[in-house]
Parts: structure tokens; C-alpha cells; sequence
């Protein structure tokens, strides 16, 4: 059995769909926090609370593997309800872990993000110095020592997903920036960006996150993996590649702005590229989505 947690999420959402169509026995479960999804593709999404210890007791019955997707994912809501924060992307976590260690859990899979990492590399591999600038990023390192200190022990393997900037179609929708810049274009509206536009990151279609879960589930994938794409570039040039995109879609463009006022303060990224060599071993035979072909899906067939 696979424990699917945060299922009725933007990545949650997808992973059910796509595991259940091969015929994996899954369990999902979710606070419902964010929206509510009753089943995906027959598999029911069931009600539970991480941070209700009664709860996690019955969720990791018969679980063979979990896949831990619940918590706040948003940065800047993580600074702002810092104590929910903590409460559900950490105390949760070592309420999990007690528990599937207690129930004979064999692996957790979990997704760890580049936060983790000083902005200032240059280069971005799983040996990069780990040094989170924002609470988001610091709740992320303190989840990774929890989970690596357990497999230590010899009591539970884990895959850690240092995921970059996931974006693409889901059932669920998530404002990323990818999908913000697209909005603005099929609205004919201006693309707005943030501060400089200068900061860069790296993007991953959630197809690719997806199938990099499906094959964490194996028992000799363990340790470390930054899941990220080939692409990095800066906001700005995002916007530009989006108009491009346009262009080549729907024959227009639109103006790209900076805006100064209100813009959430957020410390300028530096890398210029990711080492995808470790996550490559989990993509033979399928070739990563580039952010071209992601973007025209937004244009080609709009929600």
C-alpha cells in the first residue's frame, strides 16, 4: 500500500491519477486545507489531519510506502503563519515518522525544494552548501535531518526531492509563475513581474515530478536528488519566452512590466544551472519536458 499524502493537491492530484492507472493500491488522504477533492480516477481522497496524532496511527496501517506531500508550500505564508508552519510542514512530519516506523513503513518519499540552498551558488548540485534564506527553506532542512537522521538508524529508507520551480497543468491549479505569465497573455494583459526580474530559477514540468515519484517507489532509489529541468533563466527572460510563445501560438505578445510596489522582498537567486546528472537516472528513456512545449500547452488548450 502507498500512502499518498496532501493528495488533493496540485502535485497530490496528478500522482493518485497517474499511480491508480497502473493499477497501485493507494490510500489518499488530505486535510482539505486549500480545496476539496472527493476521489481521483475511483480512489476516494479520505479527510485526515497530519497534526492529529490518532489520525497518522490509522493512516500508515498496511503501509508498505509514503509519499509525503502535505504541507504549506507557499513561501510567503510561511513567514506570515509561521506557527501553522511549523505545526504542519515539520511537527507533522515527526509525528509521521514515529508512527510508520512504529508500523514498519519501509520508505518515505519526500519533497524537499532549492530553498534549501544558499541564492548565492553559482551551481546548483546535491552537494551544494545548504543554507535556506527564508523560513519556507529553513522548515525544508529541518525535515531533511529528521528523515536522514531515521534512515541513519536503519529504520526507514528515504528519498529527498530538492524539487526546482514545478509548474503545468493539474486538476488542481496553483498560481505559478509560469502559469501567471500565460494568464496575463491569453487575457491580453500585461505580464507583471516583480522587482528586477532578475532573480533566476530552474523549471520542471509536473509531469516530470510525477514520473521521477513513480520511480522513487523502487527499493534501490535512495538519498538525495535535486528534481529539477534543464532550463534555468531569469524571471525576466520568462516573461520574454512567454510572449515568444505567444507569438508563435496565438500571433500576439504583450507588454512586460516591473513592478516595485508590493512585491513580496525576496533575496536575489544567482545560479545559472543545475546539475540534473543524479535525477537523470530516473528519467532513461523519457526525455524531460522543456519549457517551450510546457508553456504551449497553456496556449493551445486554455481551461
Amino acid at each position: 500500500m502507498i500512502l499518498i499524502t496532501g493528495a488533493a493537491g496540485y502535485i497530490g492530484t496528478k500522482l493518485v491519477d497517474f499511480l491508480s492507472k497502473r493499477g497501485m493500491p493507494i490510500r489518499a488522504i488530505d486535510n482539505f486545507r486549500v480545496q476539496t477533492v472527493s476521489e481521483i480516477n475511483g480512489v476516494p481522497i479520505e479527510k485526515m489531519d497530519l497534526t492529529v496524532e490518532e489520525d497518522v496511527k490509522k493512516m500508515v496501517r498496511d503501509v508498505r510506502t509514503i509519499i509525503h506531500l502535505g504541507a504549506i508550500s507557499d513561501v510567503a505564508q510561511c513567514e506570515t503563519q509561521a506557527r501553522d508552519a511549523v505545526l504542519i510542514n515539520l511537527l507533522s512530519l515527526k509525528y509521521l515518522i514515529r508512527e510508520a516506523v512504529d508500523a514498519g513503513v519501509e520508505k518515505i518519499i519526500f519533497p524537499s525544494s532549492f530553498a534549501v540552498y544558499d541564492p548565492r551558488s553559482t551551481t546548483i548540485t546535491e552537494q551544494s552548501p545548504a543554507n535556506p534564506r527564508n523560513f519556507y527553506g529553513q522548515l525544508k532542512k529541518w525535515a531533511e535531518e529528521l528523515l536522514l537522521a531515521e534512515q541513519e538508524r536503519g529504520s526507514l529508507e528515504t528519498v529527498i526531492f530538492r524539487q526546482a520551480n514545478v509548474y503545468g497543468r493539474s486538476r488542481v491549479p496553483k498560481q505559478t509563475v509560469v502559469e501567471s505569465f500565460c494568464k496575463a497573455l491569453l487575457a491580453n494583459q500585461k505580464i507583471q513581474v516583480r522587482g528586477t526580474g532578475r532573480q533566476t530559477r530552474n523549471f520542471i514540468h509536473v509531469d516530470d515530478v510525477v514520473w521521477a515519484y513513480h520511480q522513487a517507489l523502487s527499493p534501490s532509489v535512495r538519498g538525495i536528488y535535486n528534481l529539477g529541468g534543464e532550463e534555468t533563466l531569469s524571471i525576466w527572460d520568462l516573461a520574454q519566452l512567454v510572449n515568444q510563445v505567444g507569438r508563435e501560438c496565438l500571433g500576439r505578445s504583450v507588454p512586460v512590466v516591473r513592478r516595485q510596489k508590493g512585491a513580496f522582498k525576496e533575496e536575489r537567486t544567482h545560479f545559472a544551472a543545475v546539475d540534473t546528472g543524479k535525477i537523470k537516472t530516473l528519467f532513461r528513456g523519457r526525455k524531460l519536458k522543456s519549457l517551450k512545449e510546457g508553456i504551449r500547452e497553456y496556449f493551445l488548450d486554455p481551461a
